[in-house]
């Protein structure tokens, strides 16, 4: 029996990952630190410096099992009732947004690196693009990530 992902890993091929804007990492930054009170880098400028050094990784099934704040949702439904819950919904994430990741995946749209927090002991969390990584995960796309060192 041909599973629909089976088909879809055939036909969705890849590779327009890119660099997110200055704009879109400050207000990444703003949004993950400030707002949500974490402290993973001093300011915004030691996080725009820890992102300068950090390093393209492509990540696989099993490395994003032990990547922390990951949904792992395996389907659009799924990925739609979580983004329902957030304080987001429906103004800046909806089913619209969602539909427009998949098509630019499928066809092959310049797409943001997701970031992923690497921390001193060698634990990671994504800070952003988890959307991003479901869906390209659901397509059979391995996504590449920028691996990013928190320094605190």
């Amino acid at each position: 029996m041909i599973k629909l992902i089976d088909i879809l890993k055939e036909i969705t091929q890849f590779s327009n990952w890119r660099m997110p804007s200055l704009s879109k990492l400050k207000q990444e930054f703003k949004i993950e630190q400030e707002i949500k009170g974490n402290e993973f880098w001093e300011d915004e400028d030691d996080f725009l410096n820890a992102i300068k050094n950090s390093k393209i990784t492509t990540i696989t099934p099993s490395e994003d099992q032990d990547i922390d704040y990951r949904s792992g949702t395996e389907s659009y439904e799924e990925l739609l009732d979580l983004i329902q819950s957030y304080k987001s919904y429906p103004e800046f994430r909806n089913e619209k947004t969602l539909k427009d990741i998949y098509d630019g995946f499928k066809n092959n749209q310049s797409m943001d690196y997701p970031i992923v927090i690497e921390f001193e002991d060698g634990s990671r969390r994504v800070f952003s693009g988890n959307t991003r990584m479901d869906i390209a995960f659901q397509l059979g796309i391995n996504p590449k990530v920028l691996l990013v060192k928190s320094i605190l």
